[in-house]
């Protein structure tokens, strides 16, 4: 009874999050649309990439979730990966703001922040780098343990 409910919980997150994915898609499309010509270029191309990041970001979520049902395990990866892109989305948030405020005294608050997140996805890339390569291990020592098998048989 509960893996149903938890079945029914997890689709009913994945539901709403493809209508949430789906529904940001449209605005962020039509907005970059209805905002072309109005304003620089640059900051729509800016808005545009962080709203499909984002969308990008619901999509990881939603796989996540699928896989969640399908193996009934939770799989760190793909958090890994939410994480770096929502870092990698801040800082072109940040950088576009660090434009605005050159010369002031907020400039080295937005750099000092850039730098967290630059770090931050280093970090996360690392995390996931060595993960990904104990797996491959894992797996190429169970092939080697299967092929052992095979052969004195």
């Amino acid at each position: 009874m509960l893996d149903y409910a938890e079945f029914v919980l997890n689709a009913a997150v994945a539901f709403a999050l493809g209508v949430g994915g789906a529904t940001l898609f449209g605005v962020v499309v039509y907005e970059f649309v209805h905002g072309l010509g109005h304003g620089a270029l640059i900051s729509r191309v800016i808005a545009l990439l962080s709203g499909l990041l984002l969308v990008f970001i619901f999509t990881e979520l939603i796989g996540t979730l699928r896989a969640v049902i399908a193996t009934k395990e939770v799989m760190v990866e793909p958090f890994l990966i939410v994480g770096i892109v929502a870092s990698i989305r801040r800082v072109l948030v940040v950088g576009a703001e660090a434009d605005n405020v050159r010369g002031t005294s907020r400039f080295r608050d937005v750099m000092l922040e850039i730098g967290v997140l630059s770090g931050t996805i280093l970090v996360l890339g690392v995390v996931l780098f060595l993960l990904r390569r104990a797996r491959l291990r894992e797996a190429e020592v169970r092939r080697e343990a299967t092929h052992t098998d095979d052969l004195m048989r």
